[in-house]
């Protein structure tokens, strides 16, 4: 039950977020006296995976299929969020943090929902950019890069 093929990529996820958190851990304190470290957002980054990753496989060994052998089409969302990614970080420093997040999310949105509803999407995509934006600018006191330099 637990070597199935579906929950595989599951199993990878929780093993790439275990070895991220514990790099993360290694970076130092995540508060200081002054305030957050650099090392907080990629603590609270993968203790989140942690957490997420594992909600998932429970999810996945608690459903069983309706009918053994019959399956529907095979989705490839996971494979499309990792080029997205590797889109992302490739377009992060020349295109700024506003455009390539803001095509980031925009893109994730749509890949785990419909496509119905664009610009409903586009308009939350661009307000989780820009929460995030204030959020590295006053919170965590980092210089994202733009656009305009």
């Amino acid at each position: 039950m637990l070597v199935k093929r579906p929950p595989l990529f599951l199993y990878v996820t929780l093993a790439v977020s275990v070895g991220y958190f514990i790099s993360a851990v290694g970076l130092g304190a995540p508060v200081s006296e002054s305030g957050l470290t650099p090392s907080f957002f990629p603590i609270l980054v993968g203790g989140a995976a942690i957490v997420f990753s594992s909600i998932l496989i429970l999810q996945k060994i608690r459903t069983e299929p309706k009918e053994p052998g019959a399956s529907g089409p095979r989705n490839f969302t996971h494979l499309w969020v990792v080029l997205a990614i590797f889109i992302y970080i490739i377009a992060f420093k020349p295109a700024g943090y506003f455009i390539s997040s803001g095509i980031f999310v925009f893109v994730l949105v749509v890949l785990f929902s419909s496509f119905e509803k664009l610009l409903q999407k586009a308009v939350i995509s661009v307000a989780i950019v820009v929460i995030a934006y204030v959020m590295f600018q006053q919170l965590f006191g980092v210089r994202l890069p733009t656009l305009w330099g």
